[in-house]
């Protein structure tokens, strides 16, 4: 497993948490780290993490149109 396989499964633990102590949690049950371990890969990420969190907006809705004429 390389760090881009590690970053993508911290990522998943990051957006199902909130409190970070939960996330270090799971970090630790996971890759069976110690407490440091999981401080020091979860802290960056959490910080790139709200740049990159999604912005929730309801998709544009649109009239329903006839798209062929009517012959």
């Amino acid at each position: 497993m390389n760090w881009i396989e590690i970053d993508k499964i911290l990522y998943g633990i990051i957006s199902r948490h909130n409190n970070v102590e939960d996330m270090y949690k799971e970090a630790m049950t996971q890759f069976k780290w110690t407490q440091s371990q999981a401080e020091v890969a979860v802290k960056p990420l959490l910080k790139r993490y709200t740049f990159l969190k999604p912005v929730a907006e309801k998709p544009k809705t649109r009239s329903k149109r006839v798209t062929k004429s009517k012959k």
